[in-house]
């Protein structure tokens, strides 16, 4: 008589965590609280807060947490996970969730990651849809910037959902990867002499980005689970929303250079080559505008009314994709001036990153 064993589906959660006292407690009991069992390994890198006592708090009553603390590391959270992969052994797990410390997920993400799995054998990541969890805001600017982002981000989910299997990038907030998915990694970072890179790639700094390239390159398949809820925290002044934005591009412009013009990267190298286009013909549009402007000549014409219809109507439809929208979230894109200046700000965020990567060649978080 044959035995058949019941289908493994082990998972263990790595969150890295840098001063996030605060809600690091919220975050663990998130991942806890799941319909589906999982081990969670919290990894606090340099906090200086009482992030490490909370863990071990929590620890000391439950076996299913453990804490590790980073030494001496200089590669931020892409060296506080690579830590998690070189303590753990992998052979116990199937599926790794990796959560930020400042992101809490819903009771059944995993569970709906899990499914996404069993739909399709070349699955090697699942990243939960993108929300904003409630922040106390002082002031106008505050409000206004967290509410760009809150239904900014429903704009990543919207754009999402054509893709497929073919995402982008699977996020650094809320992912969960098929460990033979991530033994793969670790044997092409070995391969190329990679020794300091386990799993993610330390020198770059959009470290999730560039950990997607790869296991696209190597066959496997991306996906965005619409049924995963997970909210993080977002920058609430503008210059720390500069920064989290210039990481992130100028990490992906690396990324692209890097792994240089293939099957996976095309798409991304012409959107990129796009963008410049499309700036170009504004800038054109832009000055001839203002030339007759100057010179008294200038007339709304009906194409340049159609087009701001378009514009605007685009604004306003991805309303639809924000979760529990609020009377903010319609002001920001229903009044549309509001997110036209934050459509220019982003555009300078794009202009600022290729100007690094073309005369600032060393990265920096």
């Amino acid at each position: 008589m044959t035995t058949v064993l019941p289908p493994r589906n082990n998972v263990i959660a790595f969150v890295p965590a840098r001063n996030e006292e605060s809600v690091i407690r919220s975050t663990i009991e998130s991942i806890l609280t799941q319909t589906f069992q999982v081990d969670v390994v919290v990894i606090n890198d340099n906090s200086t807060d009482d992030t490490a006592s909370i863990v071990r708090s929590i620890a000391a009553t439950n076996n299913r947490v453990s804490l590790i603390e980073t030494v001496n590391n200089k590669y931020k959270k892409s060296g506080a996970l690579n830590t998690a992969y070189q303590s753990v052994d992998l052979d116990a797990y199937d599926y790794v969730l990796a959560v930020d410390g400042d992101t809490i997920i819903a009771p059944d993400l995993v569970e709906q990651a899990l499914i996404e799995f069993k739909l399709d054998p070349l699955l090697g990541a699942v990243c939960s849809r993108a929300g904003v969890v409630k922040q106390v805001t002082n002031g106008f600017f505050e409000k206004l910037i967290y509410h760009w982002q809150y239904v900014e981000y429903a704009e990543f989910d919207r754009s999402r959902i054509g893709q497929g299997t073919h995402i982008k990038v699977a996020h650094g907030m809320c992912t969960v990867y098929k460990v033979e998915a991530i033994k793969a990694v670790m044997a092409r970072r070995r391969a190329t002499g990679k020794l300091d890179c386990t799993v993610y790639d330390v020198h770059n700094i959009a470290e999730d980005y560039e950990l997607t390239m790869t296991l696209k390159e190597l066959g496997y398949h991306i996906a965005a689970g619409f049924g995963m809820y997970a909210w993080t925290s977002v920058p609430l002044s503008l210059k720390n929303l500069w920064k989290q934005r210039i990481r992130w591009l100028r990490g992906g412009i690396d990324t692209l250079w890097e792994h240089g013009w293939n099957r996976s990267t095309r798409k991304d190298i012409l959107n990129s080559i796009f963008f410049w286009i499309m700036l170009y013909c504004q800038a054109i549009l832009l000055y001839y505008a203002l030339n007759d402007i100057i010179s008294g000549t200038y007339h709304f014409n009906t194409m340049f009314i159609l087009v701001m219809i378009m514009m605007y109507v685009d604004c306003v439809y991805t309303l639809r994709y924000v979760q529990n929208p609020k009377k903010w979230d319609y002001i920001v894109r229903v009044t549309f001036i509001p997110q036209l200046f934050y459509a220019w700000f982003m555009i300078a965020q794009l202009v600022y990153s290729h100007y690094l990567f073309l005369f600032k060649p060393n990265q920096e978080w």
